[in-house]
């Protein structure tokens, strides 16, 4: 289920929490974290959305699947505020994907999949492999792109950026 969907309550630093608003609230910390080139460990992913939901996950604030898709959500924010340089029209798609893997090397693979998600063949895109279709479109500005998964939007963020390329 796509974070947008989950609208699950948890009481927070403000008072109440949507599931959606803290799992948003956390990837924007997280992709301060990707800026500075800090890796999204598990520490890291713990420590954010504990202090998001103020709550851990034995408690029920939140669960791994959270802090997965903050750290996806991080990346399409990291990609909105840097992609524009990443993807430059002189810079070569060789340097973009390189750029790209480095980045996905700061985030957490997503090993650990629940039945429901294998029985939905519920899987993410890798960064560098949503870059290599996007590129393989050769997208252009005018172009209409849906996200098939109603995910995070790793697809979705490379057709925003060749719509401002």
């Amino acid at each position: 289920m796509s974070l947008l969907h989950q609208s699950n309550p948890t009481n927070g630093l403000f008072g109440e929490v949507r599931r959606d608003e803290g799992l948003v609230a956390a990837a924007w910390i997280l992709s301060t974290h990707l800026s500075k080139g800090r890796a999204l460990d598990a520490r890291l992913l713990r420590l954010t959305l504990q202090g998001v939901f103020l709550g851990s996950d034995a408690e029920g604030a939140w669960n791994w699947r959270d802090a997965y898709e903050a750290a996806e959500l991080a990346q399409v924010l990291y990609l909105r505020r840097h992609g524009p340089t990443l993807l430059g029209s002189k810079v070569p798609p060789q340097e973009t994907l390189e750029a790209l893997r480095v980045i996905s090397a700061l985030t957490p693979s997503q090993t650990k999949r629940s039945e429901n998600q294998v029985a939905l063949q519920q899987f993410s895109t890798p960064l560098d492999l949503a870059f290599v279709a996007s590129h393989a479109l050769d997208l252009r500005p005018d172009d209409v792109v849906v996200e098939p998964s109603a995910g995070t939007g790793l697809l979705a963020i490379f057709a925003e950026l060749a719509a401002s390329i």
